[in-house]
């Protein structure tokens, strides 16, 4: 294909970062979950309180649970990369290997 061109090397790196991101935002999420846990219900059981965790208990929760989504997501990426380059490294190795045969 014309015109395109990939360095493996720098997306190999690219793709190292993106598991230094994932282990970050992993810490972050673990460290919110458990300052929320210490936290816990401190905004009682009277009708206000009630009121409160209707919107704040499911906004919480969901917000733990896209630091989980998305540290998943750049893991998921990282390792697509990884192989996208091995399989790139691969096929030109072999597209190499055969024009150095002389087709």
């Amino acid at each position: 294909m014309a015109g395109f061109g990939i360095n493996p090397e720098a997306a190999t790196t690219a793709a190292s970062d993106l598991g230094s991101a994932a282990d970050q935002l992993e810490a972050a999420g673990s460290a919110l979950a458990n300052a929320l846990a210490a936290v816990g219900a401190c905004w009682g059981g009277d009708e206000s309180g009630q009121e409160f965790a209707k919107d704040y208990v499911p906004g919480s929760e969901g917000t733990v649970q896209a630091f989980t989504s998305l540290v998943e997501g750049l893991r998921g990426m990282r390792g697509s990369v990884v192989d996208a380059m091995t399989t790139y490294r691969a096929v030109e190795d072999a597209h190499a290997e055969t024009f150095t045969r002389g087709i």
